[in-house]
């Protein structure tokens, strides 16, 4: 009898872990306007690329396999380079990762040092490329100034992982695929706090989703009023003493 209480124990445990080791699939559509935390006069999807959804596929041991963005509009054509951000586990934009792709000697629309093209380390203290508006005053390029559109390339590795790595477009292509499967080391994955992002150099229109949550607006402002308050404090307790 105890015997059989343990083979059943054990069949338990394998089903178990057999559920919790299956590959999948996460689909989010697209609910930015703004990089959260920015702000812009833009309304959502000001020119091209409009963003339709993303869609992150992992796979059963945890790691990676691909991410796609799709495009609502038939005119989906990257223009200059875009940018995927990856946090494989913790804080939304914890990024581990990051892909430039594109275009990376044109910097016209970007505030900050723009890396190579591949898939890059990012650094624990990293700060972000934005978008500028750029152009003479009668043909000017409308951007979403001030916000993200990649990560400042002194904020990387001093190498890309791969240089070649980036996302398959096909001309009027209504979807930008990024293959991580093709990678020599694959990248691991939490799927309950991972985090991917996607903006295009002008970042008209943003992405992002995953199971790590976003502070809502108001909470970001209640966040940064709080540090705001402490820091008052500080300052009045040096000049007491």
């Amino acid at each position: 009898m105890k015997s059989k209480k343990l083979l059943a124990a054990g069949l338990a445990l394998t089903l178990l872990l057999a559920v919790q080791a299956q590959a999948q699939t996460f689909t989010y559509a697209d609910n930015w306007i703004n990089w959260p935390g920015y702000t812009s006069s833009l309304g959502d999807e000001n020119g091209w690329p409009q963003i339709d959804k993303m869609v992150v596929d992992i796979n059963d041991n945890n790691q990676l396999n691909s991410v796609t963005i799709y495009v609502g509009d038939f005119l989906g054509i990257r223009q200059m380079f875009d940018s995927l951000f990856i946090s494989t586990g913790g804080a939304w934009d914890s990024w581990d990762y990051f892909v430039h792709d594109g275009d990376s000697t044109n910097s016209i629309n970007a505030n900050g040092k723009l890396p190579g093209d591949g898939l890059w380390s990012v650094n624990a203290d990293y700060d972000y490329t934005t978008a500028i508006n750029s152009g003479p005053d009668s043909d000017p390029v409308i951007v979403r100034e001030g916000n993200p559109n990649g990560i400042d390339a002194d904020s990387l590795g001093k190498k890309a992982i791969d240089s070649g790595f980036g996302g398959s477009h096909a001309r009027h292509s209504r979807e930008i695929k990024y293959d991580f499967t093709t990678l020599k080391n694959q990248i691991s994955i939490d799927p309950d706090e991972f985090f991917v992002a996607y903006a295009p150099f002008c970042a008209n229109d943003v992405i992002g989703g995953g199971t790590a949550p976003v502070p809502e607006p108001a909470t970001m402002l209640l966040f940064g009023t709080g540090l705001a308050g402490l820091a008052s404090v500080g300052r009045k307790k040096m000049k007491r003493a």
